[in-house]
């Protein structure tokens, strides 16, 4: 063999070598290097969801009742039932034989904890956190007024206005943001109920925010408790849930990086609908921008981006 073929030869071999490394070194680049990069890339799908924006707080219970006591000792039977809705001049209870009748409208209560002169809608602006301080001393009780036999002057039951009831909570300055007079809330009273109120008023008090909310929805115990713990939820928006860390600003415009088919990370704008405790809400599909052009935006299960 000439030494020109096996020059030819060593030069063929060279470059199907190097033909070998190039393929290589673009298969790493393309599959492998990425794939190691992404062990150290931390991601987080988002889902569709609500976020409710609210505090935990102690409420006081607010309402205006009428208590009735016996003007006399005797047997007492019961004619109408706990909660019942009554009109003026209802027959409550029997006393001796002898009917005993209301003098206004509302629902029938056999609780009683002594609070019902004090904790008035006309005393709102009068009540301080020490009325409610004094609900939880030891010797606060509420008391159950069905018995079978009375003395004269116990009390035999209650009318309790249902148009209107209120409860007082004491907030500090940043829990009461977003509590606003004449603004629409909801009360989650932990037993499978929540109810929308209104901000009646909110006030300073010794360093804290006494924010009064108002209701003319009917609950089944509102006329039993005196303090209950609470959620108070100034706002209730749904969307998309992101971790609020994970949110970017690129050109003046909010958004994330979203993960593609291709392994790459693209930014997303979103648009924002409400934050709180490092969750943020933003629209789903698509929104409109300040120019009423529609705008891709984040959709249910996309890949997200986690922030540092």
């Amino acid at each position: 063999m000439s030494n020109n073929t096996k020059k030819s030869n060593s030069k063929a071999k060279i470059c199907i070598l190097g033909f070998v490394l190039l393929f290589v070194a673009l298969y790493l680049y393309i599959y492998v290097v990425p794939r190691v990069s992404d062990i150290f890339v931390e991601t987080y799908i988002a889902e569709y969801g609500t976020l409710e924006s609210g505090v935990e707080a102690d409420c006081l219970f607010v309402r205006d009742e009428t208590v009735y006591s016996a003007g006399s000792a005797g047997k007492i039977e019961r004619v109408l039932s706990q909660g019942k809705l009554v009109r003026k001049g209802s027959k409550v209870v029997t006393l001796a034989g002898t009917g005993c009748y209301t003098e206004e409208r509302g629902v029938i209560s056999y609780y009683y904890d002594g609070m019902e002169k004090l904790l008035t809608s006309e005393n709102l602006d009068k009540i301080t956190l020490s009325d409610m301080e004094k609900t939880r001393a030891d010797e606060f009780k509420v008391h159950d007024c069905k018995k079978n036999s009375v003395e004269a002057g116990d009390k035999i039951f209650k009318v309790v206005d249902n148009k209107e009831w209120f409860l007082a909570a004491w907030l500090s300055s940043d829990d009461a943001e977003g509590f606003e007079a004449g603004n629409n809330v909801k009360v989650d009273f932990h037993d499978g109920v929540c109810l929308k109120m209104k901000v009646k008023s909110v006030t300073e008090e010794n360093g804290r925010q006494k924010v009064i909310l108002s209701c003319n929805r009917y609950y089944e115990y509102f006329d039993k408790y005196r303090t209950r713990k609470c959620k108070l939820i100034r706002s209730s928006r749904t969307g998309i849930l992101l971790e609020s860390s994970s949110i970017v600003e690129e050109d003046g415009q909010k958004g994330v990086y979203v993960k593609d088919k291709f392994g790459n990370y693209n930014f997303t704008p979103v648009s924002i609908l409400a934050s709180d405790k490092g969750v943020t809400v933003v629209e789903k599909n698509y929104y409109y921008d300040d120019e009423g052009k529609t705008v891709a935006t984040v959709k249910n299960y996309d890949e997200i981006l986690k922030g540092e």
